[in-house]
């Protein structure tokens, strides 16, 4: 699996992962033949990279050093944000995510997890995705990288073992008894890979101890963050980022908002160094993002600048009237002061 521009499709690739909609609306479904009117539909819904399968076969150790040197050389220069540069150490934590699934052991348990819902299979990549990056840009050694990789691509796999409704939905709003046996799902996820040699002892941790807090208001132990290991805390944070922006144990809300309750709680339920790093990492407002300014008119998100991650460049789509802008305009909302977005459609 690997992620492509729309725009560097060739056709005949096979789409490795659902694309959605922003209402979460199946567009192309997984294993579909991306044939040239497929490739246009994805344009027409501002959709830029998609997943497609992959049958190269990747070497983890080089794979990861590689990853290092980009990633190093990268930081050297400069701290940035949500940069292009950043989408090259997205690359590298896709290509490592590659390497891991490559093994029959892991695609077998990830085949699994995509076997509950689409969407579970996909909040597992991202949350792969985002651990990896973080875990790349604190600056782990390569052990520690992989046990993200593959610990955070897993973590999940308990669910296959319950039964009661946790999509949109937040744990304190479950019916009592719903709520205790979601909570079962990390124990049960653990104890289905803990005789596995091929996964390490630390991966296994991150799926058992994933929903822990460093303040100890976690479960299933109400471990206390000394007690937690770097590579926990890194893949509790993006597990949380991920289930709020979609559903997945949690009543769904936009990104920005995930982003500013992952704020509100560094230092109390997140490592406050770790927490700091996402933030640094992460746009408010992703390109691609429909936006509505404090004008009520509409834009998508084109690029960012990396000095604010809440102030991309925008392009203008429709007036306040809902006419279209019939030219190419853009505003740079680090230039335009006045201008601020108040929502995302």
């Amino acid at each position: 699996m690997r992620l492509v521009a729309i725009d560097d499709l060739e056709g005949n690739e096979i789409l490795a992962v659902p694309v959605l909609s922003a209402n979460d609306q199946v567009l192309i479904q997984s294993d579909t033949v991306l044939r040239q009117e497929y490739i246009d539909k994805l344009r027409s819904y501002d959709v830029y990279a998609v997943y497609i399968k992959d049958e190269v076969f990747f070497d983890v150790e080089e794979t990861l050093e590689s990853s290092r040197e980009v990633v190093e050389k990268i930081l050297e220069r400069h701290i940035y944000k949500h940069s292009a540069e950043l989408r090259r150490i997205g690359e590298q934590a896709v290509k490592i995510i590659d390497s891991v699934i490559s093994q029959p052991e892991v695609l077998n348990s990830v085949t699994e997890i995509r076997n509950i819902s689409t969407d579970m299979y996909s909040h597992c990549i991202n949350v792969c995705v985002l651990s990896t990056i973080l875990a790349l840009r604190l600056k782990m050694n390569d052990r520690q990288v992989r046990n993200v990789s593959m610990g955070a691509i897993l973590h999940d796999i308990g669910l296959k073992y319950i039964q009661v409704p946790y999509i949109n939905v937040g744990v304190d709003d479950m019916r009592p008894v719903d709520a205790l046996e979601y909570k079962k799902h990390t124990v049960y996820g653990y104890s289905s890979l803990q005789e596995e040699e091929w996964l390490t002892e630390a991966a296994k941790e991150i799926i058992l101890l994933h929903h822990e807090q460093i303040d100890g208001k976690g479960f299933p132990f109400s471990q206390q963050g000394e007690k937690l290991k770097s590579e926990v805390k890194i893949v509790s944070l993006c597990d949380d980022y991920d289930s709020l922006i979609s559903g997945i144990g949690n009543k769904k809300i936009k990104v920005y908002q995930a982003i500013e309750y992952i704020r509100v709680h560094a230092g109390t339920k997140y490592d406050a160094t770790i927490a700091a790093k996402f933030l640094e990492t992460v746009a408010w407002y992703p390109v691609g993002t429909k936006v509505i300014t404090n004008d009520g008119e509409t834009g998508i998100v084109i690029r960012q600048n990396k000095e604010s991650t809440d102030r991309p460049v925008i392009r203008m789509l429709k007036h306040i009237d809902g006419s279209r802008y019939m030219d190419r305009t853009e505003v740079d909302l680090l230039k335009a002061l006045t201008v601020f977005i108040v929502d995302t459609l």
